[in-house]
């Protein structure tokens, strides 16, 4: 994953080592027809508003306003007709940056009352969207990472009512770009998203309500993939990895400590997992073969299921309603397990 430095944050620095920190803004545009609007209130400490913009037609609209505090709003703009907004109202520690190199990116950053949040958006390429929302929120931390696009990238992340949550997503993508990905954490502790999608036409969404301590690593690559998750839940893991094109992963996780992995190496592969009972382990893994399918239910507790298949068209379909340890591997072409 390629990580960005904002010339910001090199000029935030700066500004600190000379200890000019407080109520400061520094503005520089090269080309022409750009706007910048910033706003900082008189109760912000040890502010910093810094905007570069290179390109023409360039719109960035910082504001600092309310109780920011150590607070710190960057922008940096390369290209043309690109679009940055930041705002930060009650929050104590907190940053946000956005570097787009590329024209006709977009990108916004709102932080409410949130205490050690930091947000940052970097986009290289044309017609990206990102948008992070952290509102009621404590030591939160969200990174968009969008870069090489021939087509638009969107990616949506929303943090409410948390504690100590983080999320991270990053697309990377070729061909027709058109990938999307969408994170949510409302209400928990010490959740963590994590989203990384390579390829063409991928979809993601992860939610994460009212549970804490909830864990969710996704990766696609090729594409077009599709793969949602959602945990409610406690304690809850999953995993998926998507590696060629048309595979659907969905994952949900209402119980408490459940770990779910899914692998799907080939295509148009399908892998439902439910987990509605406590410290269930469920593992799906296909590959070799295209178009198989597996369904698990685990409504109980203590219960692990390992599905394998490399081969073609088989089908997995298991429900578990008590205890049990199930393992099945079909090698081959058009097989079918079903349990009960």
């Amino acid at each position: 994953m390629k990580k960005y430095t904002p010339i910001a944050a090199g000029i935030f620095l700066a500004i600190a080592a000379s200890g000019t920190l407080a109520q400061t803004i520094i503005v520089n545009q090269a080309g022409m027809g750009n706007a910048v609007a910033p706003t900082v209130d008189a109760t912000v400490t040890n502010s910093a508003i810094v905007v570069t913009q290179n390109g023409d037609v360039n719109v960035s609209v910082p504001q600092q306003t309310g109780l920011t505090s150590f607070g710190l709003i960057g922008h940096t703009q390369t290209g043309d007709a690109n679009i940055a907004n930041s705002v930060q109202n009650t929050v104590f520690l907190s940053s946000a940056l956005v570097t787009q190199v590329g024209d006709m990116n977009l990108a916004g950053t709102s932080q409410t009352a949130a205490i050690g949040s930091s947000a940052s958006i970097a986009q290289n390429g044309t017609l990206q969207s990102a948008q992070i929302n952290q509102f009621v929120v404590l030591g939160n931390s969200a990174t968009v990472n969008q870069e090489m696009v021939a087509g638009p990238n969107f990616a949506e992340v929303n943090q409410s009512f948390g504690v100590g949550n983080s999320t991270v997503v990053s697309q990377k993508s070729g061909g027709s770009g058109l990938n999307s990905a969408t994170t949510t954490q409302i209400g928990g502790f010490f959740n963590s998203i994590d989203v990384y999608q390579q390829g063409r036409g991928q979809l993601a969404t992860v939610s994460q309500i009212g549970g804490s301590g909830n864990t969710s690593n996704s990766f696609q690559k090729i594409g077009p993939n599709t793969l949602s998750v959602a945990q409610s839940g406690n304690g809850n893991t999953s995993d998926i990895e998507q590696y060629w094109e048309f595979n659907l992963a969905v994952v949900n996780q209402s119980g408490n400590n459940n770990e779910s992995f899914i692998e799907q190496l080939t295509k148009s592969n399908v892998a439902q997992v439910a987990q509605s009972g406590n410290t269930n382990s469920s593992t799906v893994s296909q590959f070799g073969g295209d178009a198989n399918m597996t369904f698990i239910t685990q409504n109980t507790d203590n219960a692990t299921m390992e599905a394998i298949q490399n081969g073609n068209m088989n089908v997995i379909n298991v429900t578990q309603n008590f205890a049990s340890n199930i393992s099945v591997t079909q090698n081959g072409d058009g097989h079918m397990f079903m349990f009960p």
